[in-house]
This record gives C-alpha cells, sequence and structure tokens, in this order.
C-alpha cells in the first residue's frame, strides 16, 4: 500500500510552486502571494487559508477550506492568496 502524503505539508515544502502529484492532472500549491492562474480548465479546492480567484469584467471568487470553483477552458484568473493559502488543482481535459 503507497504511503499517504500530507497535501498541505506537500505545499508548504516548495510554497509558490505547483507540485504535480502521482496520478496525473492533480497539482498542489501554496501561496503567499498572487500568480497568474492560467487559461486550462481547471477545479480548485482550497485546503487551508482563503483564496481569491480574480475572473475577467471584475468578477471573483472567494474560496476558503473545503470549498471548490471549476474554471472553464479559457478563462483567464489570478490567484490572490488572503494571508496564504494553499490549494488543490485538478486540471480538467
Amino acid at each position: 500500500m503507497p504511503d499517504a502524503l500530507h497535501l498541505i505539508r506537500l505545499a508548504h515544502s516548495n510554497p509558490e510552486r505547483a507540485l504535480n502529484l502521482p496520478g496525473g492532472g492533480l497539482s498542489v500549491l501554496h501561496l503567499s502571494r498572487g500568480q497568474d492562474g492560467g487559461v486550462a480548465a481547471c477545479w480548485y479546492v482550497c485546503l487551508e487559508g482563503s483564496l481569491i480567484l480574480d475572473l475577467p469584467h471584475g468578477d471573483f471568487v472567494q474560496l476558503r477550506p473545503g470549498e471548490s470553483y471549476q474554471a472553464p477552458a479559457g478563462q483567464v484568473r489570478r490567484l490572490t492568496p488572503v494571508r496564504g493559502a494553499t490549494v488543490l488543482m485538478i486540471e480538467q481535459h
């Protein structure tokens, strides 16, 4: 049986950089400052802290632990943590 991964600790080990997880299409990221969220279709699941997804046309979504948002392909977004955030990202193909 494979060892369990502690996603929050794993993300904290390399902040500001998405770490790819086994199985493909999954990554975990700890943010302390804003960064580009890309345009690929993706689920964002907040694991810790609070994350604001800045969307086009002045829209935004705020995620707290346990909340998720599905961003469609082609939607430009910026990831902005509120005093730090850890997020699981699931790429959609």
